[in-house]
C-alpha cells in the first residue's frame, strides 16, 4: 500500500501555489533519508537533462550514443548541465543551481558522514538561487532549500522540452 500523502496546507497553497503540483513528490522525498533525498533528486534531474537534450536532437542511434552508455560524451550529470547551458536550454540561475545540486550530490555520495547540517552543504544550499526562503514562522533550512530548488529546476527543464 503506498504511503498516505498529507494534503498541502491551505496557508502554504495560498502563498506558494507553484508547489502544489510537486507536493506529492516533496512529501515522498521527506520519507527518505537525507542521502536518499539528495540522490533521488539529483538522479531525477540528471534524467530530465538527458530527456531535454534528446528532445532537441535528431532521433537516431548516434544521437542516443551521445547521452547513453559508459563512454557517452554527454553521459554525466556535469556534461549534461554544461551542454544544456551552452545550447541555451537552461538559464543562468538553473545552471547555477544544477552545479550546486551536483556538488551536494557528490558530497552525499562520497562522504558517509554528510548531512544537511554539514557546513559545506549548508553553504551550497544557501547559494541556490531558486530556493524558497523562510516565511513567517516556517524555517526552510538547508534540506528545504535543496528540495525547493530542485523542484522548479525540474519543472522548467521539463517545460523546455514540452514534457
Amino acid at each position: 500500500m503506498p504511503p498516505k500523502i498529507p494534503p498541502m496546507p491551505d496557508s502554504l497553497r495560498a502563498t506558494h501555489p507553484n508547489l502544489e503540483k510537486f507536493w506529492p513528490f516533496i512529501q515522498l522525498l521527506r520519507q527518505e533519508s537525507e542521502r536518499g533525498q539528495v540522490l533521488i533528486s539529483a538522479g531525477f534531474l540528471e534524467k530530465q537533462l538527458k530527456d531535454v537534450l534528446l528532445g532537441f536532437m535528431i532521433d537516431n542511434p548516434q544521437t542516443r550514443g551521445l547521452v547513453e552508455g559508459a563512454n557517452a560524451p554527454l553521459g554525466t550529470f556535469d556534461a549534461r548541465i554544461e551542454a544544456c547551458y551552452a545550447l541555451g536550454l537552461i538559464t543562468e540561475d538553473e545552471h547555477n543551481d544544477l552545479i550546486l545540486i551536483r556538488r551536494i550530490r557528490n558530497e552525499f555520495a562520497h562522504h558517509i558522514d554528510t548531512s544537511f547540517e554539514t557546513l559545506s552543504v549548508v553553504s551550497r544550499c544557501s547559494q541556490l538561487r531558486m530556493k524558497e526562503e523562510d516565511y513567517g514562522e516556517v524555517k526552510v533550512g538547508a534540506s528545504g532549500q535543496f528540495q525547493t530548488a530542485a523542484i522548479p529546476t525540474t519543472r522548467v527543464a521539463r517545460g523546455r522540452r514540452g514534457l
